[in-house]
């Protein structure tokens, strides 16, 4: 099999859909890259929430844990490994991302520590 064949072959898996709710912390877990699912379940400081698209804003991942107004909260995703990236106001947040673990949701006047 030749390394195109190859590509092309990770590329075809790469692009299926999988029919499941997939857990982004058991692939984050295990280093490894989420493939494309019918939604994504992640956790928002300890409770879990289901997402059908793949890369929600700040916005959608607060409302939908129930953090409004949602001006008033600060969102980090950690990454595995411990890292933490702050979520910008309107960004949008790739769930694939290989590593993306949980977030955490603090009020704008509370810091981490």
């Amino acid at each position: 099999m030749s390394n195109d064949q190859k590509h092309d072959d990770a590329e075809a898996i790469d692009d299926q859909m999988l029919d499941e709710v997939i857990d982004l912390a058991d692939y984050a877990s295990r280093s490894v890259k989420p493939p494309k699912a019918k939604g994504y379940r992640i956790r928002v400081n300890r409770e879990s929430f289901v997402f059908e698209l793949p890369n929600p804003t700040r916005e959608q991942i607060l409302e939908k844990a129930g953090l409004v107004p949602v001006n008033l909260w600060t969102l980090r995703l950690k990454l595995h490994g411990g890292a933490f990236d702050r979520i910008e106001p309107n960004e949008h947040v790739d769930l694939t991302q290989p590593g993306a673990e949980k977030f955490k949701a603090l009020p704008n006047d509370q810091t981490e520590g």
